[in-house]
């Protein structure tokens, strides 16, 4: 199963944290995100693979900015 954290930086909305789990798809990481406020922004990452930055937005939906995919 795969290997995910979350990375929450020094901001004036929160202190630093890392979370980590395993699931079979990223969207678990939904769930553990249901106390975080508004305007707290996130990186997702499986494994050593940066999945983009969520942030929740004013009505309390989460969105995720993806990182660019790099074609060789």
């Amino acid at each position: 199963m795969p290997h995910y954290s979350l990375q929450f930086e020094d901001d004036d909305l929160g202190q630093p944290k890392r979370l980590e789990f395993t699931s079979e798809n990223p969207a678990t990481a939904l769930s553990l995100l249901e106390t975080e406020g508004v305007r707290r922004s996130v990186k997702l990452w499986e494994g050593n693979r940066l999945l983009g930055r969520l942030m929740r937005d004013r009505q309390g939906v989460w969105h995720l900015d993806e990182e660019p995919l790099h074609l060789s």
